[in-house]
């Protein structure tokens, strides 16, 4: 009997060895996940892309659909290794990134190089903050009067910008010309008189393994390269196999973390120490995480919070999800959840606490509404750990079908014996 057990045992081993050994050899050979505008995900080999979508098929098979654009959101890598060599990282208006690092300046423009795009000249009017790779600059969207560099030392100049080369930025401050070496400099943060506008019509975002985040009018895919078209008539051709992901901006399904907010108000409960909203990371930088299950899309933020987005009546509907942040230290958290169509509250739920994951929440966006507020409140309790994040936000160009009822995921909490502190009985006056 320990015979035939040992030998059980044996094969058993074997068959697992197997399966560690096949399964990333299925994902490879898919190469993408491709998600459709339902939001369903299917592991594919990617054919061709051209001007009517993207042709795709299962793994395994020499089978080939054409998915239109009406009903593409993403394509994804199955598995990624990302890798970057650039010492710096430009940041441009409405959240294009591109690793790399100026080799020169004229005419108000940056003359940038990229490893993978190659040579790009950026208008000034565009560029947002030059940052070095590694660090995680806030609020790169604010408008700013004046330029601003800040040393590694903690030491910061403040005027106008007047030269960049591959060694130096110089600046005008204060009617002195400096001269700042680049090598010690952690970012420069570009003076931006307005927001970056949202484009209208069909557009995409790729992203780049080292990080780089590209905002493409077209796209074209056949052989191993993929042809990204910037802006009007500048097409740069990449290896395919560089490509992170593939996603369609005003498609059917548009994620509120890759628009442009109107505006992102964020008020400190306690002094003015204010945690940054950011974009597809929780608002102290990780991954977006519920249980398990890790979500690339979402909003991070900390209460009290707003989001203002502005709607052009081409979208029906909005969907999200959302929970408190995952953190080691969360059983104080307590917010009050809204979401608001042209200031009218829509959608409540009070008293939110930790490890509970909110169903779906689909609301209607009439074709005359011009704003969508998301709105995260003070809750019950003292402002201790009150991180959230709005999971998965996305405007629809169609309502999908009534989904079925969902009980929410809950686990136990522990609240505090007493109530510390009296909360206002109002959200603050933002002006």
């Amino acid at each position: 009997m320990m015979r035939n057990l040992r030998f059980a045992i044996c094969d058993l081993r074997l068959w697992i060895g197997i399966i560690v050994f096949t399964a990333p050899m299925v994902l490879a050979e898919a190469g993408w996940m491709l998600t459709t505008a339902d939001f369903r995900q299917q592991a594919v080999v990617l054919h061709s892309i051209d001007a009517k979508g993207v042709m795709a098929g299962p793994a395994g098979t020499d089978v080939a659909s054409l998915v239109p654009f009406d009903q593409f959101l993403q394509l994804e890598r199955s598995l990624r290794s990302r890798v970057g060599t650039g010492r710096f990282i430009l940041h441009l208006a409405g959240g294009t990134r591109i690793l790399g690092e100026p080799t020169g300046y004229q005419d108000e423009q940056v003359v940038w190089n990229s490893p993978v795009v190659g040579e790009l000249k950026v208008s000034l009017k565009e560029a947002r903050a030059l940052v070095r790779n590694g660090k995680s600059p806030d609020n790169v969207d604010q408008e700013r009067t004046e330029d601003l560099v800040q040393m590694s030392n903690g030491d910061t100049a403040k005027g106008i910008v007047t030269d960049i080369s591959a060694r130096s930025v110089k600046i005008n401050s204060g009617g002195s010309d400096l001269e700042l070496g680049l090598d010690n400099i952690d970012w420069i943060y570009f003076a931006a008189a307005g927001k970056a506008k949202q484009q209208g019509d069909r557009s995409f975002r790729v992203r780049l393994l080292d990080g780089s985040v590209l905002a493409a009018t077209a796209v074209e895919f056949g052989g191993d390269t993929l042809a990204i078209t910037l802006g009007k008539s500048d097409q740069r051709k990449v290896p395919i196999a560089s490509v992170d992901g593939i996603e369609q901006i005003n498609g059917p399904v548009s994620w509120l973390s890759s628009r442009v907010a109107e505006q992102v108000v964020q008020i400190p409960y306690y002094g003015s120490s204010a945690w940054p909203t950011r974009m597809d990371l929780t608002v102290g930088g990780r991954p977006i995480q519920f249980g398990n299950q890790v979500f690339a899309r979402g909003i991070g933020v900390h209460s009290y919070s707003r989001i203002d987005y502005a709607l052009d009546g081409g979208y029906e509907a909005f969907r999200t999800q959302y929970a408190i942040a995952a953190d080691e230290r969360r059983q104080y958290a307590d917010v009050t959840v809204r979401i608001k169509v042209d200031g009218k509250v829509v959608h409540e739920k009070e008293n939110l606490r930790a490890d509970v994951l909110a169903p779906m929440v689909i609301i209607d966006l009439p074709k005359v509404a011009k704003m969508l507020t998301l709105e995260v409140d003070y809750g019950a309790a003292n402002d201790t750990q009150d991180r959230f994040n709005w999971i998965e936000p996305a405007l629809l160009r169609k309502k999908p079908p009534p989904p079925s009822q969902v009980v929410p995921a809950t686990k136990p909490t522990t609240r505090p014996a007493t109530q510390q502190t009296t909360r206002p009985s109002t959200a603050p006056v933002v002006r």
